[in-house]
C-alpha cells in the first residue's frame, strides 16, 4: 500500500470499482487523444481477457478493462484482484481510503483444503510470468516485424484495410506482458513492505527495496542511455559539433558529417528510433520522425560530458532489506528480490515493444488521414487522432463516408477542444465508482541519494539544458533515459518507484522523487533545488 487516498461520500466497507492512472502512466501519461485513448483500452481489454483465460480462471469477456475520465486513462484493479481472490485465493491489495484500510476485493483466508487448489492456481500466475519472460524476445522481434512492414507498405487502400485488422491482435502480446508483470511487481512490492518489521515509514520502506536493485541491468532504459553515450563519442569533431548547433536535423542521413557518425547514428535510429517521450500518445512524432530531443541530448553531452557513474553492487543494501524483514519472511527474501529483477526487465521488454505498436499505428493513422483527405472528409493529417479507432474503421471502410463530411469535421472541432480544455483540469489519481480520489502521501523515493540543480522541465523546452540539473515532468516515462547520462537527478508529479525510467535511475545513482502532486506543480523553473532521499526524510526544496 503505496498511497492513502481522500475520496469523499465513499464510505468505509464499502469498496466500489477501483480506477488508477499508476499502472498506466508508464505505457501513456496525461491526457490522450480519442485514438490513443480508444487503442490502449482496446489492446488492454484484449490482453487482460485472454491472460486470464490461459490461467483458466474464467474471466467475463468484453470486461471494462481501461476507462477515460478527464481524458487520462485509469486501469480496473478491482476486476483483477477480484478474480485472483476466488480463482487463486491470493489475497488482494489493501487500500487506504478516508483513513480506513480495506481490501482492494472480496476476500476470505482460505481453509487448509483450499489451500491445495489455490496453491495450483497461483503457480499458474507465477509459471505464467516466467513464460512471458522467456517469449520476450519472439514477442518483440513479431512486433518489430510488424513496424517494419508499416513502413514498407505502400499504402493501397487495400492494404490500410489489412493493416487496421492486425493492430489489436498483434499489439495484444506485448500488453498482457506489460499488465501481467505490473501486476506481479505489485504484488511483490506490497509482500516485501508487510513483512517487514518495525513501524517503517512508507518511503522508508521503498528505499530499502529499491536500493536493493540499485545494479540492475538489461533495462531497456539504460540501453537507450548507454546508445547515446555511443553515437556521442563519435560525433567530436568540430564539425559535428557545428552541424548540432545548426540545429537542421531533419536530414540527418544525409547531411551529418562523416561515415561513422552516421553509421552510429542509424544503429542508434534502428534500435530506438520508434521511442518517444509520451510515446502512448499516438499523435506524438517518434524519434525517426523528429529527432530533435535525440540530437540536443548529444549536443548538452557533447558540450558538458559527465562521468558515467560507477556501478555499486547491490549485496550490502540487499542484507539491510533482509535484516528489515520478519524472520520467516527473511529466508525467500532473496528468492523475491530476484523475482522482482525479472519482472522489472520484462515490463521494460514489454513497454519496447509496444512501442512498436504504437509507432505502427502511428503510421497507420496518418495513412488513413491521407486516404479521407482525398475526399475532404479530413482536413489535416492530425485531425484522425481526435477519432476512435472504431470511427477511422468505419471511415476506412466507407461506413462513414463522403455524406457525412460536415457531421466528421464539427466532431474533430469538438474533440480538439475538449482535448485543449482537459489539459488545463486536474484530474484525480484514482476513482472509487464515479467518486474522485485524491493522494494525500506525497513523494516517493526511487533510490535514496542528494542531487542539487537547476530545476529544468523537458515537457516545456525544445533545449535539453539539463547537465547537472534536477529534470522534472508530469510523469517520468521511458523516453526520459536520454536525460539519464546528463542529469543528476528527478522529479515527477505522478508515478510510482515501480515505473521503468525510475528502476533505470537507480542503475545510474540519481535520486528520484515521484508523485510529488501539486508540491512539482509549485517548483519554479530554473531554481536551484535541493533534492533528498533518505530514510528520515523524502523531499524537494527550493
Amino acid at each position: 500500500m503505496l498511497f492513502d487516498y481522500v475520496a469523499p461520500g465513499v464510505q468505509a466497507g464499502r469498496m466500489a470499482m477501483v480506477w488508477s492512472q499508476f499502472p498506466l502512466q508508464p505505457l501513456a501519461s496525461g491526457v490522450l487523444t480519442p485514438l490513443s485513448h480508444s487503442v490502449l483500452a482496446e489492446l488492454a481489454g484484449r490482453s487482460w481477457y485472454a491472460h486470464y483465460d490461459r490461467l483458466g480462471f474464467s474471466p467475463t469477456p468484453r470486461s471494462r478493462v481501461v476507462r477515460r475520465h478527464k481524458g487520462r486513462a485509469y486501469f480496473n484493479l478491482s476486476l483483477s484482484a477480484q478474480l485472483e481472490a476466488e480463482q487463486a485465493g491470493v489475497e488482494p491489495p489493501m487500500l487506504q481510503v478516508n483513513q480506513q484500510q480495506q481490501h482492494l476485493a472480496a476476500w476470505e483466508k482460505p481453509g487448509f483444503l483450499a489451500g491445495f487448489k489455490f496453491g495450483r492456481a497461483q503457480k499458474k500466475i507465477d509459471e505464467a510470468l516466467a513464460e512471458y519472460g522467456s517469449r520476450l524476445t519472439a514477442i518483440t522481434e513479431r512486433s518489430h516485424l510488424w513496424y517494419i512492414k508499416t513502413h514498407e507498405v505502400r499504402w493501397s487502400q487495400a492494404e490500410v484495410l489489412q493493416i487496421m485488422e492486425e493492430i489489436e491482435p498483434i499489439g495484444s502480446e506485448s500488453m498482457a506482458a506489460y499488465l501481467a508483470a505490473r501486476a506481479g511487481l505489485e504484488r511483490l512490492y506490497a509482500q516485501l513492505v508487510n513483512d517487514m518489521e518495525g513501524q517503517l515509514t512508507t518511503a522508508h520502506a521503498l528505499l530499502l527495496i529499491n536500493n536493493a536493485l540499485c545494479d540492475i541491468q538489461g533495462l531497456v532504459e539504460s540501453a537507450i542511455a548507454e546508445g547515446l553515450l555511443q553515437v556521442a563519442e563519435a560525433l567530436r569533431e568540430p564539425e559535428h559539433l557545428a552541424w548540432l548547433k545548426a540545429g537542421n536535423f531533419a536530414d540527418w542521413r544525409g547531411s551529418l558529417p562523416g561515415k561513422q557518425a552516421q553509421d552510429r547514428m542509424a544503429e542508434f535510429m534502428a534500435a530506438f528510433g520508434h521511442r518517444a517521450m509520451h510515446e502512448g500518445e499516438m499523435a506524438q512524432p517518434r524519434w525517426q520522425e523528429d529527432p530533435g530531443m535525440v540530437m540536443r541530448g548529444l549536443l548538452t553531452h557533447i558540450e558538458h560530458p559527465r562521468k558515467h557513474p560507477n556501478k555499486l553492487p547491490s549485496s550490502g543494501n540487499l542484507q539491510k532489506l533482509l535484516d528489515s524483514l520478519s524472520p520467516q519472511a527473511r529466508k525467500q527474501g532473496p528468492q523475491l528480490v530476484q523475482k522482482l529483477r525479472d519482472l522489472h526487465k520484462l515490463q521494460s521488454g514489454a513497454l519496447h515493444a509496444l512501442a512498436y505498436i504504437w509507432g505502427g499505428t502511428r503510421r497507420w493513422a496518418l495513412a488513413a488521414a491521407k486516404e479521407a483527405m482525398v475526399d475532404g472528409r479530413v482536413l489535416a493529417a492530425d485531425d484522425i487522432f481526435y477519432f476512435e479507432l472504431e470511427e477511422v474503421k468505419q471511415m476506412m471502410t466507407g461506413e462513414w463516408n463522403v455524406s457525412s463530411r460536415d457531421e466528421i469535421h464539427a466532431t474533430a472541432v469538438a474533440r480538439r477542444a475538449q482535448h485543449a480544455a482537459w489539459q488545463t483540469e486536474n484530474a484525480p489519481e484514482i476513482l472509487l465508482g464515479d467518486q474522485e480520489g485524491r493522494v494525500t502521501h506525497h513523494g516517493l523515493p526511487g533510490v535514496a541519494g542528494h542531487a542539487v540543480g537547476p530545476l529544468r522541465r523537458w515537457g516545456t523546452t525544445k533545449k535539453n539544458g539539463c547537465s547537472g540539473a534536477i529534470v522534472g515532468a508530469e510523469a517520468l516515462d521511458s523516453g526520459y533515459a536520454l536525460a539519464l547520462p546528463l542529469a543528476d537527478g528527478f522529479v515527477a508529479a505522478g508515478g510510482t518507484p515501480l515505473d521503468p525510467f525510475v528502476v533505470a535511475a537507480r542503475a545510474w545513482h540519481h535520486p528520484v522523487i515521484v508523485n510529488l502532486g501539486q508540491t512539482y506543480d509549485d517548483l519554479i523553473e530554473g531554481a536551484h533545488t535541493t533534492l533528498d532521499a533518505t530514510p528520515e526524510s523524502v523531499h524537494v526544496t527550493q
